[in-house]
């Protein structure tokens, strides 16, 4: 099991190795699984510094507001603006997510934070696409896999938006989501992590007791409201969340 520091070497080694690469991991080894999430969280650090990344964003999510959330740093090499394109062929299987997130007016030393406090280091509310891959072949692997994966996160698109207005609607905002002309949205759409500040306030905390300060620029995206969708086709794909923003980017 992940007991020391080369434990966590290796599988950050094995998925840096994979990024770098065209071919996914076929089945990691049973001894590579991480004991816990705090080692899921130094795979994913150490990944970063293999690849020589910097961090431009983080993502965090949960799948009910009562879960614990989840989080991870995403490399500044994947992180772009609305307007471009995405090669398909560049993921192993990519998903599509149409999300609301925060760009840092300032920067967030370590500390304790409540909700009111966490806000005022945001400057800008935004429409973003979170493109998803796994660096795994297989389906179904423990999630603490997925965990030093840096949580499945392929591609950050970043939209437009606006100054944060705690007014907005963040819980079930109208929105539509397309692909090449065709509307993809879901019967039922909303955040299933709950309100994004909420868990935008937990990954500041997270990150405090871990002694990261996230800077000022960051963008921090805070989960899909369209759940994950296959990405089953080319063509130009377009989010809109009303009172917020819009992003585009071309999958070809």
């Amino acid at each position: 099991m992940f007991e020391n520091q080369a434990a966590v070497e290796s599988l950050a080694q094995l998925l840096a190795d994979t990024r770098r690469g065209d071919t996914p991991i076929d089945a990691p080894a049973p001894a590579l699984l991480p004991a816990d999430a705090s080692a899921a969280y130094a795979v994913q650090l150490r990944t970063l510094d293999l690849l020589g990344e910097t961090i431009a964003a983080w993502k965090v999510g949960a799948k009910k507001p009562s879960d614990l959330p989840n989080c991870a740093p995403i490399p500044a090499s994947v992180v772009s603006d609305a307007g471009g394109a995405l090669a398909l062929d560049d993921f192993f299987r990519p998903g599509l997510e149409l999300e609301i997130a925060f760009r840092l007016a300032r920067d967030i030393k370590p500390g304790n934070y409540n909700e009111r406090a966490a806000m005022m280091f945001v400057g800008e509310t935004l429409a973003t696409i979170e493109i998803t891959d796994s660096r795994f072949a297989s389906k179904g692997l423990d999630s603490r896999f997925t965990l030093a994966d840096l949580q499945n996160n392929g591609a950050l698109v970043i939209g437009s938006g606006r100054d944060y207005d705690a007014s907005l609607n963040y819980l079930t905002p109208k929105l539509r989501f397309s692909l090449d002309g065709t509307d993809i949205t879901p019967a039922h759409t909303g955040n299933t992590g709950g309100d994004p500040r909420a868990l935008l306030t937990w990954l500041v905390n997270h990150n405090g007791k871990r002694g990261i300060t996230m800077r000022a620029g960051a963008i921090i995206t805070c989960g899909s409201y369209v759940g994950m969708l296959p990405a089953s086709s080319k063509g130009e794909l377009r989010g809109t969340i009303d009172g917020i923003g819009e992003v585009a980017v071309t999958l070809k």
